[in-house]
């Protein structure tokens, strides 16, 4: 049963690849994970976790505020990685703000 279950994960990850490069290249072309479920016919949580595994995999599945893409430029990754740096940046200061706080 277990076997099954990762197959059928292994399929969805490629499905939502291809349904990226086909349908939606480009920054311009880019889909909100709201639609992405209802193609996909996953939640949200499934959908990010294949993004991520994807990406660890060495695919390029871009991002920014209008959704996810596959990127049709080397420039559209440097903009996807810059966000992600930026963000983690933020967290970071954040972060130290609040280990620097104390309780009143």
């Amino acid at each position: 049963m277990e076997k099954k279950k990762k197959k059928e994960k292994l399929n969805k990850k490629y499905k939502l690849y291809k349904y990226l490069k086909n349908y939606h290249t480009g920054k311009h072309n880019a889909i909100v994970c709201k639609q992405l479920e209802l193609v996909m016919r996953m939640d949200e949580k499934d959908i990010r976790w294949l993004v991520r595994s994807l990406r660890k995999e060495g695919f390029p599945i871009c991002s920014c505020c209008y959704g996810y893409f596959y990127p049709d430029s080397y420039t559209e990754i440097v903009e996807t990685a810059t966000r992600f740096n930026k963000y983690v940046g933020t967290l970071m200061t954040t972060s130290s703000y609040l280990l620097n706080a104390s309780l009143r």
